[in-house]
């Protein structure tokens, strides 16, 4: 009886030796960092492997490094801080760009006395502003009737940055800034802001900017309105003892509240000028002195008309003009 219980007491000892041996070995994980574009040998950050205390002495550690992409690093003895000393370092043997691979997974696997378990390592290339916006369409010309109302989407423009996150957020720019055309900053649409009446024609030069910390710009494309004369525009002398006296008639959308722009008052003659509305205590409309931008006082419950004056501080002479909407 007992010889026969012998087997089953070696096997009852045995078996926990074969379960640890078919056992996974589970990689340590590791996640390093480096910024593209660093040069080659720039080590990872975050990823230092401790090695057994006899070092790693005639092992191949290129060889032991795998992954897609695996020889854009290599694996050398680390020679840094005191404290480290004994580790094995991931250094890059190129310089890396994000926007060819942002992410690698690798694997280091080294015989045991080396290392006692293989290590996944996971490479993140962080971004470095290194491109400009670019416009995804070139020059535009577009057509615009002088009676435009302000405010009409007259164009747009879109632009593509390489970068990621801040380094691609991309925002529009005019350069020289126009009194007459805005560019808005988020989207790139150009919006009339300024009365087109006596111009035939406005240039536009727009850029596009990232939000990198030192911000990039790239190159320009022009925006060409072609402004032509509208069929059903008043404009005519009135038989008044007036100097220069001119008729506007302004469309106001019903959608238009109290206190939004109507129309702004054109003058190119005066270099310095202000401007003045001539009428009635409870006017339609108020004025800004400098500008001569009209906006909305009260509602417009049938057709009005206003004078305004426009100053010449130059000269004795002023020249008026009537804004009927």
């Amino acid at each position: 009886m007992t010889k026969a219980a012998t087997g089953p007491v070696l096997l009852f000892h045995l078996l926990p030796l074969l379960l640890l041996h078919a056992s996974p070995v589970r990689p340590a994980p590791y996640y390093g960092q480096l910024a593209e574009n660093s040069p080659a040998g720039t080590p990872v950050e975050g990823v230092l492997l401790s090695v057994g205390a006899g070092g790693c002495p005639g092992a191949d550690l290129n060889a032991s490094l795998m992954g897609e992409y695996a020889s854009d690093f290599r694996i050398i003895h680390h020679h840094g801080d005191r404290h480290h000393r004994g580790h094995l370092a991931l250094v890059s043997a190129k310089a890396l760009d994000r926007e060819f691979i942002a992410i690698y997974e690798l694997t280091v696997e080294l015989p045991p006395r080396c290392l006692r378990r293989p290590a996944a390592v996971q490479v993140e290339v962080s971004d470095r502003n290194d491109n400009a916006p670019r416009f995804t369409c070139g020059n535009q010309t577009v057509e615009a009737d002088e009676l435009t109302l302000l405010g009409t989407e007259l164009a747009r423009f879109d632009a593509k940055d390489g970068d990621a996150e801040m380094n691609g957020r991309v925002t529009f720019f005019a350069s020289p800034e126009s009194h007459l055309l805005h560019v808005v900053p988020q989207t790139g649409h150009v919006r009339l802001i300024g009365s087109l009446l006596g111009v035939s024609l406005v240039t536009l030069r727009l850029y596009a900017r990232d939000g990198g910390d030192v911000a990039l710009v790239g190159e320009p494309v022009f925006l060409r309105v072609n402004v032509h004369r509208s069929s059903s525009a008043l404009r005519r002398r009135r038989p008044r003892a007036l100097t220069e006296e001119l008729t506007y008639t302004v469309t106001v959308p019903d959608h238009v509240r109290v206190g939004d722009l109507v129309f702004t008052v054109p003058d190119q003659k005066f270099e310095q000028r202000w401007f003045e509305v001539i009428s009635e205590a409870d006017s339609p409309v108020q004025i800004e002195r400098d500008s001569g931008r009209l906006y909305l006082a009260r509602g417009l419950p049938e057709p009005t008309e206003v004078l305004v004056k426009i100053h010449n501080p130059r000269g004795k002479k002023s020249r008026f003009c009537y804004v009927r909407a």
